[in-house]
C-alpha cells in the first residue's frame, strides 16, 4: 500500500527536514568550532611545510656568459660552464639532485665562477662549444680558450664533485 502526501504535506515535511535544531547545547558548538579550528591549523601547517620544502638552495649561477667571464678574470678563478636544455631528463635530474646538494654548492661556489647556459636562450655559445648533450659541463681558465671536459649527463653529487676535482687537476697539471 502506497502512502501519498498532499502537496502541502510535502512542503511542510521538506521545510522541517531542512531546519537546523534550535536548541543546540553550547558544548556541542564549542566542540565543532574546536574541530574546525584544528582542521584549519593542520591544513595551513601542511601548506606551509610543502611551500618551504619546495624552495631548495642551488648553486648561485651566473646566466650571462660575458659577465661570468669578466667576474672569473676579476676573481682569478676557473670557470664551470654548465650547458642545459629545459625538460631534458638528465638536466632535470641534475638540477633537482646534484645542483641542490649542499656539498656540491659549497665546492662549486668556493672553487669556480659557475656559469649556467640555457642552450635555447644562448645557442651561439652552445654552438661555440659544440654542445649536443644535456647537461654538459666544462671547466676553463678565464684567460684561455682551452676547456677541460666534457662531463656529460647526470652524476650524483659525490661523483659530480669527484669528476670536477679530476678535471681541475688535469687543468692545473704541468704541460709535458
Amino acid at each position: 500500500m502506497k502512502v501519498l502526501m498532499t502537496e502541502k504535506e510535502l512542503k511542510n515535511h521538506n521545510a522541517s527536514a531542512q531546519q537546523a535544531p534550535k536548541n543546540v547545547p553550547s558544548s556541542v558548538r564549542k566542540k565543532s568550532s574546536r574541530a574546525l579550528w584544528l582542521i584549519s591549523l593542520v591544513f595551513f601547517a601542511f601548506v606551509i611545510t610543502v611551500f618551504l620544502t619546495q624552495h631548495e638552495d642551488t648553486i648561485d649561477w651566473i646566466e650571462d656568459y660575458d659577465a661570468g667571464i669578466r667576474l672569473a678574470k676579476q676573481q682569478n678563478k676557473p670557470i664551470l660552464l654548465a650547458f642545459y636544455k629545459k625538460f631534458a631528463g638528465f638536466t632535470e635530474d641534475t638540477m633537482r639532485y646534484t645542483y641542490t646538494d649542499p656539498k656540491v654548492i659549497e665546492y662549486v661556489e668556493a672553487g669556480f665562477v659557475p656559469i649556467l647556459i640555457d642552450v635555447l636562450e644562448q645557442p651561439e655559445i652552445a654552438e661555440r662549444y659544440s654542445i649536443n648533450y644535456y647537461p654538459t659541463h666544462y671547466i676553463k681558465h678565464p684567460d684561455s680558450d682551452e676547456v677541460f671536459g666534457p662531463l656529460l649527463g647526470y652524476d650524483p653529487p659525490a661523483l659530480f664533485i669527484k669528476k670536477l676535482e679530476n678535471l681541475f687537476k688535469e687543468m692545473n697539471a704541468p704541460d709535458e
